[in-house]
């Protein structure tokens, strides 16, 4: 982040703190929808947890993330650390929840609730026609809480997966059509 943007996100983040402590809530962090995000911070975070093991993602790359992701929320600690992180993809008309994660210090201490409650009160006031969220935690009832229910066992929904394609059978196809 660039020095003045710096400064405006830890002012948020201290706003947010001080009326998260007048308030009783998780006194000791903040949660910022759309604000700043120190995208290396984000990456840690991903890395901490297990989803970007080989140290793939790019500081680059999580800025463009962020940029185009429609609604956001990053909870951070009161020096700043980002401890949970949750967005919304799409467009106009079908989104999708992603990186709902917390820091291992920082779970169960109600901050991925927070953010799901944050990112349900985007969808509602949305007008997007079906959302969906991938859950591999295997917490299936955490997010069941916030309506999102389990898919049939024969849904038609499908997942690529780099390398996997048969490339001699889609060359032929391809040549077919």
């Amino acid at each position: 982040m660039v020095g003045a943007q710096r400064e405006s996100g830890k002012q948020i983040i201290q706003n947010a703190v001080e009326y998260m402590k007048e308030n009783n809530l998780l006194v000791d962090i903040a949660f910022i929808e759309n604000g700043p995000v120190d995208a290396a911070q984000l990456d840690e975070l991903h890395r901490l947890i297990g989803w970007d093991k080989k140290g793939r993602r790019t500081t680059a790359e999580t800025e463009e993330m962020l940029r185009v992701s429609h609604f956001y929320v990053a909870a951070h600690t009161t020096d700043g650390q980002l401890v949970g992180f949750a967005r919304v993809c799409g467009d106009p008309y079908i989104a999708q929840v992603l990186d709902v994660i917390t820091h291992p210090d920082y779970r169960c201490r109600g901050i991925a609730t927070e953010c799901m409650r944050r990112v349900l009160a985007h969808l509602k006031r949305s007008n997007y026609l079906s959302v969906t969220l991938t859950d591999g935690s295997g917490i299936e009832d955490f997010y069941q809480r916030f309506g999102f229910q389990m898919m049939e066992d024969d849904a038609i929904a499908r997942v690529w997966r780099r390398g996997t394609e048969a490339t001699q059978e889609l060359e032929q196809t391809s040549a077919r059509t």
